[in-house]
């Protein structure tokens, strides 16, 4: 491997962690919120308008918290087809034409 490669494949790996750390991340806020709704508990006919209005607004970060987890997701998935590329594969492939055309022009 050259330098080049090495360094892609720290920057590969570093993306890596940090896509993990995220997804963590995610599935903690997720966990936290959820746990606050269930204190807060169902509302019933006694509830005070400023505890309904924070069970409101907990549903509503939760709500919020699971689009962009969604949206972080499809960009991952959409990127991900980059990060198949054989590129030793696609060396090799240019190589050869190449020599071909390098064979075919002193041939001719």
């Amino acid at each position: 491997m050259n330098k080049l490669d090495d360094q892609g494949q720290v920057a590969t790996d570093d993306a890596s962690a940090r896509v993990t750390e995220i997804a963590e991340l995610y599935v903690s806020v997720r966990n936290t919120i959820r746990h606050m709704i269930a204190e807060i508990g169902l509302p019933t006919d006694v509830a005070s308008k400023p505890l309904l209005t924070k069970l409101s607004e907990l549903q509503s970060a939760h709500l919020k918290v699971l689009a962009a987890e969604e949206a972080f997701h499809a960009q991952q998935q959409a990127n991900q087809s980059d990060a198949d590329i054989d590129y030793d594969a696609l060396r090799a492939d240019i190589g050869s034409q190449l020599d071909r055309l390098r064979a075919a022009t002193d041939a001719g």
